[in-house]
């Protein structure tokens, strides 16, 4: 099936397995209280810790999980402007019980218009390049390779901002070609960029 607030998409398996599994058997109250946590997370405030382990006692994992699907969930819908009353629809299709759905359309509704707004300031601030260091090694990189250590800031992991470090071998002509073309590509925009100045 597809859904609105997945962007006429399909649900990921995950959202799915999480709404039925755990979203389903919080109360209503406690999914409530921490849709709308979660809303306020989006939107730049602090996450209170200690708040959620509450809400998510009952839960494994300390409700990790169940936070990063309220996330997905939330942010999805107010991306694509899913209305309240189409979002508790799809989200019953999915599995959510009517009382539980009513609740996170609640959230929804306050919360919608300044989760689009934080996306859009956001917008190319998630997966962005913060640094690149060559951390090769005689031991560990194979002969004409580099060993590059690259840190991303706010990369999206299963719906949620994590600061990540992904390490990758190249081939150094692989490299050198790589390097050529980001400078084509560099002095491309530089020229576009002096021509509106």
């Amino acid at each position: 099936m597809k859904f609105r607030f997945c962007g006429e998409g399909d649900c990921p398996d995950w959202v799915l397995a999480e709404i039925i599994s755990t979203l389903s058997n919080l109360s209503i109250e406690n999914l409530e209280q921490l849709s709308e946590l979660v809303a306020l997370r989006i939107c730049g405030q602090a996450f209170e810790e200690a708040k959620i382990k509450e809400l998510t006692a009952t839960l494994t994992n300390e409700g990790k999980t169940a936070v990063a699907c309220i996330h997905f969930m939330l942010s999805s819908a107010a991306r694509f402007s899913c209305t309240e009353a189409i979002f508790g629809e799809e989200i019953q299709q999915l599995g959510l019980p009517k009382d539980h759905a009513a609740a996170m359309c609640r959230v929804l509704q306050k919360h919608s218009s300044s989760i689009r707004q934080t996306l859009m300031d956001k917008a190319f601030s998630i997966n962005e390049l913060q640094s690149v260091r060559d951390i090769s090694s005689p031991d560990t990189t194979p002969p004409n390779c580099a060993t590059l250590e690259f840190k991303i800031s706010q990369e999206l992991v299963d719906g949620l901002p994590q600061d990540t470090t992904h390490v990758l071998t190249f081939d150094r002509v692989q490299m050198r070609a790589l390097l050529a073309e980001m400078k084509l590509a560099r002095d491309v925009m530089e020229k576009y960029e002096n021509k509106d100045s």
